[in-house]
């Protein structure tokens, strides 16, 4: 029995030392992490050992008194994930003069789903900070350093496709095939078709979008009635929040059959568009009331990238339409699809808002290259 116990005792601790070793050693040892953080690639790691959210005073003291490396320290050492604590690495990398890396990790505080606890009676994680506001508020303060910002008053900016220099294309094109982006060369092209096409090609894509101002999810403006200024924040703040553009039509009906007939039931689809960034506008522009509010109705947004990955995902198929979905339409003589497209840009170039009406732009943000 004593034999049996004792290599119960020694199973136990080597368990917790394989424990040990499976957890990240650059979560145990922040002296390490230097180059990481610097870089903004640190990520949080949860540990058996970690510490969850106690001690939260104790880093909101560092944060307050800007001890950013001893808030770096201490954030690792608590060996969990939660927004706030990408919040911190954030304004330490601000705080120590790293922007890029200020922007990623501000931008993992926005959209990490482990949410602190917002204001609860026996704890209060998020320590007086909202998310995702506090991170977007926090990345649009550091546009200047992640890139070149330029705004015009309406009317007065250059036209979109002189100063992006191609036709825009439609978000929702963007899920059609695109046979000239091939390098293979067709047949048929003459030399001069050919290099003009690899040209185009090499200059990527625009892509355009209506912006939605009238959900503060997606973008926040208000009139400013004392300073006759329109005034646009965390607008293109691209971590989330409620599609950026909503597409609804028919698409082509599909043929059921019961015991007895058969017929074309309609679809009806709903198509919700997100594009994943994190860029944000902000702006006042001088303009009186009524052109406030017929620019509110009429701003678009632009993006200039390489390329653009795009995932197609049912709602509907995913969440299942039940074992009777195909008496139900049958029935009613209808079927409802719903889908969500996620676009992501690849190496983004530029972008842009401008006014529909005119073609005019009235901002222009041109990342920096690292």
């Amino acid at each position: 029995m004593k034999t049996c116990s004792f290599l119960k005792t020694i199973a136990a601790v080597l368990g917790a030392l394989a424990t040990v070793a499976a957890t990240p050693a650059g979560a145990q040892t922040p002296t390490t992490l230097s180059e990481e953080f610097k870089t903004g690639n640190l990520k949080l790691e949860y540990s058996v050992f970690g510490k969850g959210i106690s001690g939260t005073e104790d880093l909101k003291r560092m944060y307050d008194n800007k001890n950013w490396e001893e808030l770096v320290k201490g954030v690792v050492s608590k060996r969990f994930v939660v927004n706030t604590y990408y919040f911190y690495l954030g304004a330490a990398a601000e705080g120590l003069g790293y922007p890029v890396a200020a922007h990623k990790y501000y931008e993992l505080a926005a959209k990490t789903p482990e949410k602190c606890t917002d204001y609860q009676t026996w704890t209060d994680s998020c320590v007086g900070f909202k998310f995702p506001d506090e991170a977007v508020g926090r990345m649009a303060g550091l546009v200047g350093a992640m890139g070149e910002e330029k705004s015009w008053l309406p009317g007065q900016g250059p036209i979109v496709n002189e100063l992006v220099g191609m036709s825009p294309t439609a978000i929702e094109n963007l899920l059609e095939p695109k046979p000239g982006n091939s390098p293979v060369r067709d047949k048929f092209e003459t030399d001069d078709e050919y290099n003009a096409r690899m040209g185009k090609m090499g200059k990527g894509l625009f892509a355009v979008a209506p912006l939605d101002t009238k959900d503060s999810h997606n973008c926040l403006t208000t009139y400013d009635h004392a300073a006759g200024e329109y005034k646009i924040s965390r607008c293109l703040a691209l971590v989330g929040g409620l599609p950026l553009r909503h597409r609804a039509f028919e698409g082509s009906p599909i043929r059921l059959a019961n015991a007895i007939t058969s017929r074309d039931i309609r679809r009806d689809i709903r198509e919700d568009y997100y594009y994943t960034g994190s860029y944000v506008w902000n702006q006042s522009i001088k303009v009186s009331r009524d052109e406030a509010k017929a620019l509110d109705d009429d701003l678009m947004v632009g993006i200039v990238a390489q390329d653009f990955g795009v995932l197609r995902k049912c709602r509907s198929c995913d969440s299942g339409r039940g074992p009777n979905w195909k008496d139900e339409a049958f029935v009613r003589g209808s079927l409802n699809d719903s889908w969500m497209i996620t676009v992501r840009p690849i190496n983004v170039q530029r972008i842009v808002v401008y006014r529909r009406l005119d073609s005019r732009v009235l901002y222009s943000f041109s990342p920096n290259k690292s």
